[in-house]
């Protein structure tokens, strides 16, 4: 796998044809690297196999280990909180009606697969801000050479096909974004060009309006440290099942006798042959050590779960209803891994909602920019009775809010103590007057004056 960093310029650089056409070409480098890592979820690993049998059994460790790590990050939907006198609702109301959260799962499977991902936000003819996921195929954004690494341009290239459908040798139609603009050129070898087909546009975010999401700082997928692992696996496997079939090929020999054409067929047909007393058959076959090839296969795929630092959840010690405590030990490199993960893409959703707020002070549905934290919740099983006592045990010492969000059911802690503070006052009311121990405000008047 070629080693990935991200696309950087001389501050101030213009987009030239040549420089455009420079950063396409080593950006094909990256293309053909997701096209290796996204094959073996695609139960197509480039694995070259110089066997005669050319058999490969497929044991998709790539897909699982996506699923379990986007499903751990990004199983419950990401939450954003804000101080109560900040109006987020209009934001909030945006990402709800487009499911935001189906595209966040759609961008941590790219980060998952090729270790980056990319969006856009703009604005539609109805004048709503969306987003929308670029493909990393396709997606290039340059930063500045400071230190700082400030955005200069994202670019989105499409290759240019003749009227037969076939692709015309490094010609390109691009959409770029500055700062400011979104243009739209059409790029030949080195000459660049205005599309005839699309005008260019400004837009009001000052700034590039593509975020750019990374896994990690190296830019790798979850299991692309361990592409070596899940071939060697992949290649025992298939060796074994090989194995099994040459059994059924096997070379039936004789001694001290000779078969006649006949006797060669009543083998095929009735698998029973007359030989002379002093004749043997036997088949030649390799000797096989199953349980060593066993003791190799499990080695490989421990070390496969290992160095992905993802957890093999159908294991026998994941069994018996284990204690939250004990489960999280159970995974405690999956979660110092999703720590990492989880600032990197809290780093990424914090542009989106700079970028969406911009846009909708812009159109004057919000005031100002509000400052919002980005809350992950773990998708594990809860294990209520447990928190339950905890909850009791701090009573009084923690927030009734803090203590009741601990609790997997509830989504909204705020409004559940709310609920549950009313409720107590109206069971205490319901209480004294079943008791007759209440007390009226309303004065009465005895006659009587001082």
């Amino acid at each position: 796998m070629n080693k990935r960093t991200i696309y950087t310029l001389p501050k101030d650089t213009d987009l030239t044809g040549t420089i455009l056409a420079q950063l396409i070409e080593a950006h094909k480098a990256d293309k053909a690297t997701f096209a290796t890592l996204e094959s073996y979820v695609d139960d197509d690993p480039k694995i070259n196999r110089t066997l005669p049998n050319d058999l490969l059994t497929i044991n998709n460790f790539a897909q699982y280990i996506v699923d379990v790590n986007v499903g751990y990050l990004l199983g419950n939907p990401v939450d954003y909180k804000a101080d109560k006198k900040q109006n987020i609702e209009p934001i909030m109301d945006n990402f709800k009606t487009q499911s935001i959260s189906e595209l966040d799962n759609d961008l941590g499977e790219d980060l998952s697969m090729f270790g980056q991902a990319f969006e856009n936000v703009f604005v539609d003819e109805t004048s709503t801000v969306l987003s929308a996921k670029l493909s990393p195929y396709n997606t290039i954004v340059a930063y500045d050479d400071t230190f700082k690494h400030n955005k200069m341009y994202a670019i989105y290239y499409a290759q240019l096909v003749d009227d037969k459908g076939k692709d015309i040798a490094d010609s390109y139609t691009l959409t770029i974004w500055t700062p400011n603009q979104t243009l739209y050129r059409v790029l030949n070898k080195q000459e660049l060009a205005i599309d005839p087909d699309n005008a260019d546009t400004s837009h009001f975010y000052g700034e590039v309006p593509v975020i750019h999401y990374m896994n990690n700082k190296r830019l790798k997928g979850d299991y692309e440290p361990v592409i070596s692992l899940i071939d060697a696996y992949n290649i025992l496997q298939s060796d074994r099942v090989i194995d099994r079939e040459k059994l059924v090929d096997a070379i039936l020999a004789f001694y001290g006798g000779k078969l006649t054409e006949e006797d060669r067929q009543a083998i095929k047909d009735n698998r029973v042959v007359g030989l002379p007393s002093d004749a043997k058959a036997e088949y030649i076959v390799k000797t096989i050590n199953e349980a060593d090839t066993d003791v190799l296969r499990k080695v490989i795929a421990s070390d496969i779960h290992k160095f992905s630092k993802t957890p093999d959840f159908t294991d026998d010690k994941f069994g018996n209803n284990p204690s939250g405590v004990s489960l999280k030990y159970k995974i405690l490199s999956l979660e110092w891994n999703a720590k990492k993960k989880e600032r990197q893409f809290s780093a990424g959703l914090l542009d989106r909602f700079r970028l969406y707020s911009k846009m909708m002070t812009t159109m004057s549905k919000i005031n100002g920019q509000p400052q919002v934290e980005i809350v992950f919740t773990r998708s594990l099983p809860k294990n209520d009775f447990e928190t339950s006592q905890m909850i009791t045990n701090l009573e009084g010492m923690v927030s009734d809010e803090t203590l009741i969000g601990q609790l997997s059911f509830v989504n909204d802690a705020s409004a559940e103590a709310d609920k549950a503070a009313k409720q107590k006052e109206a069971n205490l009311a319901n209480s004294n007057f079943a008791s007759g121990n209440f007390s009226s405000t309303k004065s009465v008047d005895t006659g009587v004056t001082g």
